[in-house]
């Protein structure tokens, strides 16, 4: 009993966090299935992690114990790279990074089961091994004791190039905050492994975990519901911060969505908006340019682009590629020179383009604007 309560104490402010993660990813019901799972995963681990520490920490004071302070030493090095492995499927998609992983875990894994063999002392004893002084168990360190150590730090030192070359990109806070997170794990590690600071792994990867969770849940709160997008609000926001560097603006309009919506049904302009959003946000370059989606089938682009022609190779892109779609749009465009010296008059005259080639799309369609 004195035991259990020493347990629940010295890590009563991980499972906090743990349930905490659990009932916020449970919430959120419009998140994909991986963003819901692998935080529950990951701090469940975390919990879990410091139960196996506990029981290990228990039979070292029982001698007759010896194979069970051994399993528990081993399960807890392949379950530490797990954990990352976990945290690093919430953000990166790439396959064969994530193969890569799992082969490095199969590997970290199979290197503690040969510590199982505690009657073959010379394989043990290169890994790690328990001796039994008198009444009690003392852990020794082999040469290969680190290697879970070293697989999750090739992991972590992948994790944080991948989130610095993602900066740039058009999910920059996705990887500014995994940055920070992996920032926290491996302060962590380096503070465990040379400090010997018990239980301080699991709670920093419970609170990155938290921390990356309601990163998720605020960027849910500036994007688009349907297209997952940034919206007005974000777009307001970014423009506050970064109107100065602004070099071009695009506005784009979709053409026939009231007859989509009229004739083929609301759930079909849904598909229409999607499939609209995704061209642009495909078309764009994502190291300068980002999309917002202003509201029902109107979408601004600003570029930070110091390339001449920019925004001319843009709209043509962007045309190409709705011409394989079944879809038409309208757009206008402009960049900041001596005629267009802020934002304000840069949007003015992009709608005027936008509105233009809206005209023309009527008049060469012979369509009537207002039934369609």
């Amino acid at each position: 009993m004195e035991a259990l309560a020493d347990f629940f104490l010295k890590n009563f402010f991980l499972i906090c966090l743990a349930l905490g993660v659990i009932f916020m990813v449970l919430r959120n019901y419009r998140a994909k299935r991986i963003v819901v799972l692998m935080p529950i995963l990951v701090v469940s681990s975390a919990l879990l992690l410091s139960v196996i520490y506990a029981i290990e920490k228990a039979c070292q004071t029982h001698p007759d114990l010896l194979f069970a302070a051994t399993f528990c030493c081993a399960l807890g090095f392949i379950i530490r790279p797990l954990i990352l492995y976990f945290f690093m499927r919430i953000t990166i998609t790439e396959k064969i990074v994530l193969r890569i992983a799992v082969g490095l875990i199969i590997l970290n894994a199979i290197v503690y089961c040969l510590g199982l063999f505690i009657f073959a002392p010379d394989l043990t004893q290169a890994i790690f091994y328990y001796s039994i002084e008198g009444n009690t168990l003392k852990f020794n360190r082999g040469p290969l004791f680190y290697f879970a150590y070293f697989v999750v730090g090739v992991m972590m030192v992948y994790f944080i190039i991948y989130s610095i070359v993602s900066l740039k990109g058009r999910h920059r806070y996705d990887a500014l905050a995994s940055l920070i997170c992996t920032g926290f794990i491996g302060i962590a590690v380096i503070l465990e492994t040379f400090l010997v600071a018990d239980y301080l792994l699991n709670t920093t990867i419970a609170i990155a975990c938290l921390f990356y969770v309601v990163h998720l849940y605020q960027q849910a709160s500036i994007r688009d519901a349907l297209t997952n997008l940034f919206d007005r609000k974000a777009y307001y926001s970014d423009l506050a911060k970064i109107e100065s560097k602004v070099k071009g603006l695009m506005m784009v309009d979709m053409n026939s969505l009231k007859w989509i919506n009229d004739n083929e049904g609301h759930e079909a302009g849904d598909v229409a908006i999607k499939t609209i959003a995704e061209v642009l946000e495909h078309s764009i370059d994502s190291r300068s340019m980002y999309v917002y989606r202003m509201g029902g089938d109107e979408f601004t682009i600003i570029s930070l682009s110091t390339k001449d022609n920019a925004m001319e190779n843009l709209a043509a892109k962007i045309k190409m590629e709705l011409s394989k779609t079944n879809y038409s749009i309208a757009l206008g465009y402009s960049t900041k020179n001596n005629d267009c010296p802020d934002i304000k008059t840069m949007s003015k005259k992009a709608e005027e383009m936008m509105y233009a080639d809206k005209a023309a799309f009527y008049h060469e369609s012979g369509r009537e604007r207002r039934k369609i």
